[in-house]
């Protein structure tokens, strides 16, 4: 893989390179024509036909590169070398058929030179002007030497030899300065374009409805929840008041009071209340405004999210306070039970304060639970073993009796990657409500717990099932609320326990009535290859 600069800096090569192209084809044009017209030179050291062939090879080779550097973009640097090379070649023998630097040829070395610095690296550059000062030296000294040329003088050759190492080294500083200025202005434009496609990914994809009005209040934009909250209307109707009657009326309230009104209003049958609010993009009054559309639902949630945390932080402070009297209250009722001298008719007082301190402790351990919001360390669990080992602890620690918890595991091989101290605790709560309040009258309790996989195979289902009279419709929708019970000695909190279990691990908890009677509570589990990358280390409950 090249990086952005190697990519900027070829392109721009390319481009120089055909240009020097274009340059060759004029170069070797105006000397064809100028050898087949009645103004061609007539002192030359070479005869008419020998110039004239040099010319067309020149001209031939020029046109052959021309077309090749089109066709194929391959070996960058060998194709500029051949040009550079070749033009090298025709500037000296041009040098020498042409009466030498006073008959004109050194500009074309030179010219080459300066390409040469723009478009080879700097060792190759210098290359050149060394071969360019050769060819002048050369060719100086053979006009002075073997064809007897008086006119010609050193210090002109030499001014000539310094030329090309100076435009070597200013032309090739140039080009450096030239392509980092290109790859960071390129840079720039890149990081503008993906900052630019960042911000339109964000807007599109708020909670948050954004429009934008301008001051014909047509439409201008609008992202995804805005459309969704206006009923989703036609892209083609344009006009905020062909869209939504009543947000035009509050956007020419708020531009005539500057005031909102924060009542929340449904702008389309079937969608959230939302409470529009307005802002101008600039100072003038005709600039376009900016209409924010709240989702009523949201801000509701959040507000109860933070009065629950309210809550449960308060209730976790009272519950650490009530502790302490609350063991030393329930060991002295232990004490005074064990007493010899206890009246018979003290005993039952007695056994009722021991199991109020019993239920006051289970209230505290379910509170301190939810307020030390204990990080998710998710691990893959073959679900079908791991619930056979969960039950066979539970009827160690906690005797059943004539009641029954039994296993069927429906997709023996399925894997969910959960945090296993929280899954069991979730069961737990689950299994002792089905104990508690699952049974049928005066029959023992019979409780299932089943291991399948989700319709489309991607999520881990596990139910805990009982054969009890099952829950009210009208109670089914509150029981995962907090401090929601129907019972006088619950506490509201065991479910509630249960579904922040199961949010924590990315999972999801319902509940579902038993054909024939009795109740289902179904937790869904993630897959490993389906869960969302960090976001199982990062969930807390």
């Amino acid at each position: 893989m090249h990086s952005l600069d190697e990519v900027l800096d070829a392109q721009v090569r390319w481009r120089e390179l055909r240009l020097f192209h274009v340059y060759r084809l004029f170069v070797g044009s105006a000397f064809l024509g100028l050898l087949l017209s009645d103004y061609r030179p007539t002192t030359t050291n070479f005869s008419h036909d020998t110039t004239l062939l040099m010319a067309l090879t020149y001209l031939g080779t020029a046109v052959a590169g021309w077309l090749y550097v089109r066709s194929v973009e391959r070996g960058l640097l060998v194709q500029t070398m051949l040009a550079v090379a070749a033009d090298l070649t025709f500037g000296s023998l041009a040098l020498v058929a042409f009466g030498g630097l006073s008959g004109g040829t050194g500009a074309l070395l030179l010219v080459t030179v300066a390409m040469a610095a723009l478009m080879l690296p700097g060792r190759l550059a210098l290359l050149a002007a060394a071969v360019a000062t050769i060819a002048v030296l050369a060719e100086a000294t053979y006009a002075t030497l073997a064809l007897r040329q008086s006119d010609r003088t050193p210090l002109q050759a030499g001014f000539f030899s310094v030329g090309f190492f100076v435009t070597a080294a200013l032309f090739y500083w140039l080009a450096r300065e030239t392509r980092e200025s290109q790859e960071l202005a390129a840079a720039s434009d890149s990081d503008r374009a993906n900052l630019t496609q960042l911000n339109e990914l964000i807007i599109q994809r708020m909670r948050t409805g954004i429009l934008v009005v301008d001051d014909h209040e047509r439409i201008a934009r609008r992202n995804e929840s805005a459309w969704y909250l206006l009923g989703m209307p036609d892209a083609k109707v344009a006009h905020l008041q062909e869209v939504s009657s009543e947000l035009h009326r509050r956007l020419r309230y708020w531009q005539s009071t500057l005031q909102h009104d924060n009542k929340p209003v449904h702008l389309a049958d079937g969608v959230p209340a939302v409470v529009p609010r307005f802002a101008r993009m600039g100072a003038e009054q005709d600039s376009p405004t900016l209409i924010f559309l709240e989702d009523e639902s949201i801000v509701s949630r959040r507000a109860e999210e933070l009065t629950l945390t309210s809550l449960g932080r308060l209730a976790a402070s009272i519950a650490h306070e009530v502790r302490n009297p609350l063991a030393a209250i329930h060991h002295a009722a232990q004490l005074l039970q064990e007493s010899p001298d206890l009246p018979e008719t003290d005993h039952r007082l007695v056994e009722i304060i021991v199991s109020h301190c019993g239920r006051m402790n289970g209230i505290v351990e379910n509170v301190l639970q939810l307020s030390r919001r204990e990080r998710a360390r998710p691990e893959t669990l073959r679900i079908g073993q791991w619930l056979e080992a969960f039950v066979l602890d539970f009827k160690q620690t906690h005797p059943l009796g004539e009641d029954s918890i039994k296993v069927v595991v429906e997709a023996p091989r399925a894997n969910a990657l959960v945090d296993p101290s929280q899954l069991s605790q979730a069961l737990w709560n689950l299994i002792r409500n089905a104990l508690r309040y699952g049974r049928d009258m005066d029959r023992p309790a019979e409780i299932t717990l089943r291991a399948s996989l989700s319709q489309d195979l991607e999520k881990v289902v596990v139910e805990v099932i009982d054969r009890g009279p099952g829950i009210p419709p009208k109670v089914q929708t509150r029981l995962f609320e907090p401090f929601f019970t129907t019972h006088a000695d619950g506490n509201g909190l065991g479910l509630y326990l249960v579904k922040q279990l199961a949010q924590a691990n990315q999972g999801e908890v319902d509940y579902t009535t038993v054909p024939g009677g009795g109740s289902c509570f179904r937790i869904t589990l993630m897959t490993p290859q389906r869960v969302l990358p960090k976001a199982a280390a990062g969930a807390r409950i």
